[in-house]
C-alpha cells in the first residue's frame, strides 16, 4: 500500500473555520467529490485553520485534480457567502507519500490526534471532525434520531439532505440555512450528525484491516501521538481560537469574517480578545485574517 498525506491551511494561516456551516460545507464538498473520483480516505481531520487527510493510492495528478476542485468549490461559496474576494489556502498544499506500513500507521495517529495536540480534546474519538466516534455510532454527539417521531419541519430538512446526497450535490451555504432554519438547539445537533453521516467517506474496514480490529485501532490511537517529519504543520494551543470564537460570537461577531470589518472595527475585536482571552500576538493575527508583515512591523512600532 502507498498513502499520501495532504496537508492544507489557510493563507497565511488565517482560520477558515468560524462556524458549523463553514465545516459542512467543505466537508460535504470533500465528501462528494471522493465518491465521485472513487477515492479511499484512511485518516481526516478538521482544525481552525487546516485539514488534513490520508488517500489510499492515490496518484499524484488525481490528487492534484482533487485539490484544485475541492479548492474552487469551496472559496467559490465562502467568498460569495462572506463578501470577499481572493484566495483563502496556502498554495501549494502540503504532500507526503508514505509506503511503509509503520509511517502509513504513525501518520494515521498523527492526523487523527491534531485536536488532542492542540488541547480541543483528551481523545482524537472525541472530535466529530475526526470523524472517528461516527464507527457504528449515527449520533454520537446527539440525541437519537427517530424520523417518525420528527416534527414536519425536521422530517422536510431530512428530505433534502437526502436528495442533495442522491444526487451527488453538497450542501453550500444557502442549502443549509434553509435546512436548519426554525429548528431547535437539539434538532440542530440531529441534524448535523445526519449529515456527517450521510456523507462519511471514512474507510473504517482499512483501518480495521491495517491495525486487526476498530478496538485495535482506538488503542493505537490513543497510545501515540503519531509522526509527520515531512510537512509543516502548526504546533501550539488550538483550543485559543476555539475561546475567540466564543467571545466573538457572544458579541455578535458570528457569521462574518474578519477581512469585512473595517480597521476600526477589527481592532474593537482584536483590543475584545485581548482583554477576554489574551491570546498569542500570532494567533490573533490568524483569527483576525491579517498580513503577517504589516501586523509584526505595527506592532514592534
Amino acid at each position: 500500500m502507498k498513502a499520501t498525506h495532504v496537508y492544507s491551511k489557510g493563507k497565511y494561516g488565517w482560520g477558515i473555520f468560524y462556524c458549523l456551516e463553514d465545516c459542512l460545507v467543505f466537508y460535504t464538498i470533500f465528501s462528494v467529490l471522493v465518491r465521485e473520483m472513487s477515492l479511499t480516505v484512511l485518516a481526516f481531520c478538521l482544525m481552525f485553520n487546516h485539514i488534513h487527510a490520508l488517500f489510499a493510492n492515490i496518484g499524484r495528478k488525481t490528487l492534484t485534480r482533487f485539490q484544485m476542485r475541492l479548492f474552487h468549490l469551496f472559496v467559490r461559496d465562502y467568498n460569495e457567502e462572506y463578501r470577499r474576494e481572493g484566495g483563502l489556502f496556502h498554495r501549494p498544499f502540503g504532500r507526503s507519500t508514505k509506503v511503509a506500513m509503520k509511517k502509513i500507521v504513525s501518520c494515521i495517529a498523527y492526523i487523527f490526534n491534531n485536536p488532542v495536540a492542540g488541547n480541543m480534546c483528551s481523545r482524537a474519538v472525541e472530535s466529530r471532525w475526526t470523524l472517528l466516534a461516527y464507527h457504528g455510532n449515527a449520533h454520537p454527539f446527539s440525541a437519537r434520531l427517530v424520523k417518525r417521531n420528527c416534527r414536519f419541519r425536521m422530517r422536510n430538512a431530512l428530505k433534502e439532505i437526502d436528495s442533495c446526497f442522491n444526487h451527488g450535490k453538497y450542501l453550500n451555504y444557502k442549502i443549509l440555512k434553509r435546512v436548519f432554519r426554525d429548528l431547535t438547539a437539539e434538532e440542530k445537533k440531529q441534524v448535523t450528525d445526519y449529515i456527517i453521516v450521510k456523507y462519511n467517506f471514512l474507510d473504517y474496514k482499512g483501518l480495521e484491516k491495517i491495525f486487526g480490529s476498530w478496538d485495535k485501532s482506538l488503542v493505537v490511537i490513543d497510545a501515540t501521538a503519531g509522526a509527520e517529519h515531512e510537512l509543516e504543520d502548526e504546533y501550539g494551543d488550538h483550543f485559543c481560537y476555539l475561546k475567540m470564537l466564543t467571545v466573538a460570537n457572544r458579541n455578535g461577531y458570528r457569521g462574518m469574517n474578519p477581512e469585512a470589518l473595517g480597521v476600526a472595527a477589527r481592532d474593537r475585536l482584536a483590543k475584545l480578545l485581548r482583554s477576554s482571552v489574551n491570546p498569542p500576538r500570532e494567533q490573533l493575527r490568524k483569527f483576525l485574517h491579517l498580513d503577517p508583515a504589516p501586523w509584526r512591523r505595527r506592532n514592534r512600532a
